[in-house]
């Protein structure tokens, strides 16, 4: 029995431990279920507005949440005595202990934003201690709807910050410029940084951009020694650097675009009705009625995708950003397709004393029909027989054969379709970033960075092709190729110490790049079929013939710098900084291979002064002032070199070789443009920061600008020779004016706006040893028939002068006027066509750029708008010079019948006289957008959603004629001219969507 009585205590035993296990386990999920708390709540600012996107977090955990467009949130945390993080960019971050369920939140601004950091160069600064000119715009000041490239983004946003574009076509890039123009013949646009590495401005991502900060003075720029006399602009990409909660945003919009004008050129009707009333018209009526610029256009489209993933915890984070564009333009066969790709991670080890960053960049670019060929077609639609047809009878092109003799007058529909062209793009840049804090304060970095840029174009004519029907060429191929490589390494030291009032910084660093350039072209002709496009070009006869083309090159070239900066701050009142880059390049002569590029400015906080400390309606007021060289670098390699090519042949020894000629003389003391600068800025605010914003003066004086001189041969090899003479100032003001005209709960209306003036003046093109004849130069060109020089640049003027003949007047017989500089009016002959009897007619650079935003947020809904504007300049309404003229062989604008002056009809040859220079001056409506922030606590998954219509280029407010005065401004020396070949602007209308889950 005893074995049976110890089977029985085991059971009980057992019994008894499964229902204590069973209570303790009961007991355990009551007590957790109690410890999880459940909190929402609402987070406004100090004026109770609603804010999106504050991170909600559960302290010492990962356990967090956003705030949704209302500023509502909700949250489950993991423990019962818990303390939530509130965190948000530019407000203090608050620290709360629950006392209830419901909490009701408010963020308060961080010192009103001027601990707001602003990216500088080689690191960032607190805004409250910035002394240079900056200006420093975040993503959500960023113009939305169809956003071409970054710099669509702050169009309008940064006072003395030019950005243009002119142009429908989908694959072109904006014109950008920063204080005027500073140099002949180097790179006038600024210096462009991604992350601290150099790039194009469209080859990153506008959805992947967290900032973009312009340094706009020397000061600012010095520390890039010979790239910053254009200014500098750094774009920062989003990155994650704490806890966050992992989150997918899907943002798309889709775009329509048409002509936002179009000329009024004769149409078959006005030619028939014109003829009907005795009036010569240049064509024979073919029957037809064709509006040749519908047969070669239509409706573009853009439809945009980026899909972007963040997450980590403060170890290691990353954030993935994929994006796809699709744009085909408003010309048949131009078209824009873009794929991106980047990545960035960030990886903190031994304790958080080593730091490490990887961004990877990758992108692809396919494009159609380029703008040359494309604006050539434009002309060809434009003048072409709108009574003529497409096609003939028996299906070739209608060549215009009863209009035989006209001078470049071909079908644009064959140009546009027999054409085919395919460019291709793609560029990867991979940056590694280390960071290693070596002592308290005191941080090493290093940076390296790879960026590899190709270009692979296909081009070909048919047989059908005009320029092939003409030459007898029997279809035309080329195919070239191009890459440029780049390495960058960059090693940085910083140390930052605060004693009592004393604060400082020292950074120092070196700097090194090394790039080459390669790359490979060769066409042919005489094909036997269409079929093999540019991808069988050994099947063309001219290689048999000889006379394929062929050609292939290489070029390098270094660039080291070292660099240091000292930040100087005393009794958080009195700025100082002084910076020194000391570069080299293999690009500089022999005698300069090394530069000095210094740097100092300094700020004044007055509002902490005593006198002003008490005044509550000063927030703000910090006078600055600041000194600088920069420089600009020649553009190409071996410039300092004696340069040779193999041109033409010689008899020697019984045969024919290939002679070897000098194409350029060597310049030992070639160098970089010097510019030195001068800034003055005062940063207010006011009114409990109701207003806001800076002003700032310059004066930047440009020396030992680059030119080809003439120089005799002997002593020198070659006829001309590139040396650094030239002079050239620039001075001017910006205004940046930010105003809260009204700030309730429910409404909130926010304004800025910026006003700049520049004022450019040529000093000198001469020197004891270079020489220019008279001490000017004619440039620019009227293109065909009329071919003259449309500017003058000359000592003692600003660069942009129009030079020409001025007209007055007209004679009854239709005869022009013009007004001789000695002020004696006479009638135009052909005689006259010389310098003697040519004047200034005006300038084609704006004086004064003008931006005004904005926005108007109601409950749920947003409305910005954005105007830009140009005043004070001339444009040469080339259109108008060529086709408003009735003595023509082509179709012409339905003006040129109308009375010039009021008086006659025009009885005179195609020419430049001032007539056809007209005020450029302007006011276009950028961008308007809606906006509505859905409420998404209905749907669990979905944290924030934006919908959105926008529409581009919406209106303009000028009394120029021509189709837009928003005009390329792609040569420096010529601004002004409105070129008849062109692809013109066009005006979109936008859907788009923004989801973050």
């Amino acid at each position: 029995m005893k074995p049976t009585t110890q089977v029985i205590k085991r059971t009980v035993t057992s019994s008894y431990r499964d229902k204590m296990f069973c209570a303790i386990l009961f007991l355990f999920v009551v007590f957790s279920a109690f410890s999880q708390q459940k909190y929402s709540g609402k987070i406004t600012d100090v004026n109770n507005l609603p804010l999106p996107g504050v991170s909600v977090l559960e302290k010492n955990t990962t356990n967090a949440v956003t705030t949704d467009f209302d500023g509502n949130f909700e949250i489950t945390t993991k423990g019962n005595d818990v303390i939530l993080v509130f965190s948000y960019v530019g407000l203090k971050t608050k620290e709360l202990k629950p006392d209830g369920k419901t909490l009701n939140v408010i963020l308060e601004s961080d010192l009103n934003e001027l601990t707001e950091v602003v990216v500088v160069g080689y690191g960032t600064q607190k805004k409250e201690r910035v002394t240079s000119a900056i200006a420093s715009i975040k993503e959500k000041d960023f113009t939305r709807g169809d956003i071409r490239d970054a710099s669509d983004l702050i169009r309008g946003k940064v006072a003395g910050l030019t950005i243009t574009n002119g142009s429908g076509d989908p694959s072109a890039s904006s014109n950008i410029s920063l204080r005027g123009v500073s140099t002949l013949k180097g790179g006038t646009g600024p210096l462009i940084l991604i992350n601290g590495v150099p790039g194009g401005i469209d080859t990153v991502s506008p959805n992947d951009i967290a900032s973009i900060d312009v340094l706009k003075d020397a000061s600012a720029a010095a520390i890039y020694g010979t790239r910053g006399a254009n200014g500098v602009i750094l774009i920062t990409t989003k990155t994650v650097n704490k806890d966050i909660p992992s989150t997918i945003t899907y943002s798309t919009f889709a775009s329509i675009s048409n002509f936002a004008n179009k000329a009024k050129f004769l149409d078959a009707g006005q030619q028939r009705n014109l003829r009907s009333q005795g009036f010569s018209i240049p064509f024979k009526d073919g029957g037809a009625s064709t509006d040749w610029l519908d047969e070669i256009s239509g409706s573009g489209f853009t439809q945009n995708h980026n899909l972007a993933f963040k997450g980590g915890n403060a170890k290691t984070n990353y954030i993935v950003n994929l994006n796809y564009v699709d744009q085909s333009g408003v010309f048949t066969n131009t078209f824009n397709k873009e794929y991106r790709f980047s990545f960035d991670v960030n990886h903190s080890m031994f304790n958080d004393k080593l730091k490490v960053n990887l961004s990877l960049l990758n992108g692809t670019r396919d494009m159609g029909l380029e703008e040359g060929i494309v604006g050539y077609a434009y002309r060809q639609a434009m003048i072409r027989n709108p009574t003529a047809p497409v096609y003939n009878a028996d299906g070739t092109y209608d060549e215009g054969n009863t209009d035989s003799g006209k001078f470049q007058y071909y079908n644009p529909v064959g140009i546009i379709n027999e054409t085919t062209q395919d460019r291709n793009e793609t560029w990867q840049r991979f940056t590694a970033n280390l960071t290693l804090d070596l002592l308290p304060g005191w941080d090493a970095g290093a940076m390296f960075a790879i960026n590899k840029n190709t270009g692979l174009n296909g081009y070909s004519e048919s047989k059908q092709h005009y320029s092939n029907t003409i030459n007898k060429l029997n279809g035309v191929a080329r195919r070239d190729t191009g890459t440029t490589d780049n390495d960058y390494m960059e090693l940085t030291t910083k140390y930052h110490k605060k004693l009592d009032k004393h604060e400082f910084t020292v950074l120092g660093g070196y700097s090194y790049q090394y790039s080459v350039n390669e790359g490979f072209s060769a066409s042919n002709y005489d094909f036997p079929t269409d079929s093999f496009s540019y991808n069988n070009l050994g099947a063309g006869n001219a290689l048999s013939d000889g006379k394929a083309g062929m050609g292939s090159y290489k070029n390098d070239n270094k660039l080291i710098g070292f660099f240091g900066r000292i930040n100087y701050d005393f009794n958080d009142k009195y700025d100082l900084l002084f910076s020194i880059r000391r570069e080299g390049s293999s690009k500089f002569g022999d005698n300069y291979k090394w530069g000095n590029f210094p740097a100092v400015s300094a700020g004044w906080s007055i509002n902490k002064e005593s006198f002003l400390k008490e005044v509550a309606a000063v927030n703000n007021l910090k006078l600055r002032a600041g000194y600088g060289v920069t420089g600009v670098i020649p553009r190409d390699s071996y410039m300092s070199k004696t340069l040779y090519n193999y041109s033409g042949y010689f008899f020697d020894d019984g045969k024919w070789v290939k002679g070897l000629v000098p194409v350029s003389n060597p310049n030992p003391d070639l160098r970089w443009e010097k510019t030195t600068e001068i800034n003055i800025g005062l940063d207010f605010a006011f009114l409990n920061n109701r207003i806001s914003g800076s002003f700032d003066v310059y004066n930047k004086k440009t020396s030992d600008m680059l030119w080809d001189y003439a120089v005799p041969t002997p002593p020198y090899l070659y006829s001309s020779i590139t040396a650094n003479v030239g002079k050239m100032e620039n001075k001017g003001f910006e205004l940046l004016l930010n105003i809260v005209p009204v700030k309730t709960e429910n409404f909130v209306w926010n304004s800025s706006m910026t006003f700049s003036h520049n004022k450019n003046k040529l000093t000198s093109l001469s020197n004891d040893l270079f020489q220019i004849e008279g001490d000017y130069l004619n440039w620019g060109n009227t293109g065909d028939p009329i071919s003259f020089s449309t500017h003058r640049l000359e000592v003692g003027q600003s660069i942009g002068n129009f030079w020409g003949l001025k007209s007055v007047d007209i004679t009854s017989d239709g005869k022009w006027i013009v007004e001789l500089p000695d002020g004696t009016r006479q009638t135009l002959t052909t005689s006259m066509y010389n310098d003697n009897n040519k004047q200034y007619l005006g300038n084609g650079i704006p004086q004064y750029y003008g931006g005004w935003t904005n926005t108007f947020s109601y409950k749920k809904f947003d409305l910005s708008m954005v105007l830009t504007g140009a005043f004070d300049f001339e444009i040469l309404n080339t259109q108008r010079m060529f086709y408003e003229n009735p003595t023509i062989a082509y179709n012409m604008l339905d003006t040129a019948y109308d009375k010039v002056y009021g008086k006659s009809v025009l009885n005179y040859n195609q020419t430049y006289v001032s007539y056809y220079i007209e005020k450029g001056d302007y006011v276009k409506v950028d961008n308007i957008t809606l906006s509505y922030n859905f409420d998404v606590k209905p749907f669990k998954v979905i944290n924030a959603m934006r919908l959105y219509v926008s529409g581009n280029n919406l209106a303009t407010f000028t009394k120029y004629k021509g189709l837009d005065p928003e005009i390329k401004r792609e040569d420096p020396l010529s601004q002004g001219m409105d070129n008849r070949d062109k692809y013109p602007s066009t005006r979109s209308f936008t859907l788009g969507l923004n989801v973050t889950f």
